[in-house]
């Protein structure tokens, strides 16, 4: 029987084994892809987005962690606060989503991996962005289309910045999710744009009546909408089970590196 690391090493045995020198990728021995900055090394984890009404799961989200002499090192953001010229964390930006499109343990053809930019890769690109990262994809016979590129919260007090990023990225055949900080980001964002996905912590709303306000408001707008650190249980009761209402936090599933899943119950809505 082929197994996810028989067919993670037949598509990237191109990787070296070792640390090589201008190389910023290795693979190890089970097939996973780990990266390399600033003497530390990059690995992904994966945390399932599920439809709440079915529990069926359409996705995962990507993250990155960052390890030195195998231990914990720096948080991710710590990580990308290092870096104080515009080139090299745009260059540490792209390595991060290179990493995870490696690594992604699709089951399903349909499902979507969810990947963020930071904030200020957005103002250092002044054009076309997703370019360079669709070359990157087509070089690996990944699909775009499979791929949801996650604006940062703060893009929304810039809607014009905002409009365009989308723009650019869904010209080179991504799909685009604004997150967002309040029910006024909403606002905001649904004033000028119809991305494919919103999504936002449901503490961030304040009663019953925002949470309506923006699922109508995402529904007129053919918009999902995926709520986020969703921690326990009983929140799941409270968002409804129309279509197009995601999920995705702790209550449903831990992150996982690649080749581990969540155990099928933490997938039940």
């Amino acid at each position: 029987m082929e197994t996810n690391k028989d067919k993670r090493g037949e598509r990237f045995d191109w990787l070296p084994l070792d640390w090589q020198p201008g190389q910023s990728l290795r693979r190890l021995d089970s097939g996973v892809v780990v990266g390399r900055f600033l003497g530390a090394e990059l690995s992904s984890v994966y945390q399932p987005i599920i439809e709440v009404g079915s529990g069926r799961q359409v996705g995962r989200e990507a993250f990155v962690r960052c390890h030195a002499g195998g231990e914990a090192a720096l948080s991710p953001w710590n990580l990308f606060s290092l870096v104080a010229d515009d080139v090299t964390l745009v260059g540490l930006d792209r390595l991060c989503r290179t990493l995870h499109a490696l690594n992604d343990p699709r089951t399903d053809e349909d499902e979507l991996l969810f990947l963020n930019v930071h904030g200020r890769l957005l103002a250092a690109v002044s054009e076309d962005h997703g370019a360079a990262f669709r070359r990157v994809l087509d070089v690996l016979r990944l699909k775009a289309a499979n791929v949801v590129i996650e604006t940062p919260e703060v893009t929304c007090r810039d809607p014009r910045l905002l409009s365009f990023v989308h723009a650019n990225y869904r010209i080179n055949g991504f799909r685009v999710a604004a997150n967002l900080g309040s029910l006024a980001d909403a606002r905001t964002v649904f004033a000028q744009l119809r991305p494919n996905f919103v999504k936002i912590d449901p503490r961030n709303l304040r009663s019953a009546e925002e949470r309506a306000e923006l699922l109508a408001l995402a529904a007129a707008h053919g918009t999902a909408v995926v709520f986020t650190r969703v921690g326990e249980y009983r929140q799941l009761d409270e968002l409804g089970t129309d279509a197009g209402v995601y999920a995705q936090g702790y209550a449903i599933a831990d992150v996982s590196p690649p080749g581990r899943r969540a155990p099928a119950a933490s997938l039940a809505a």
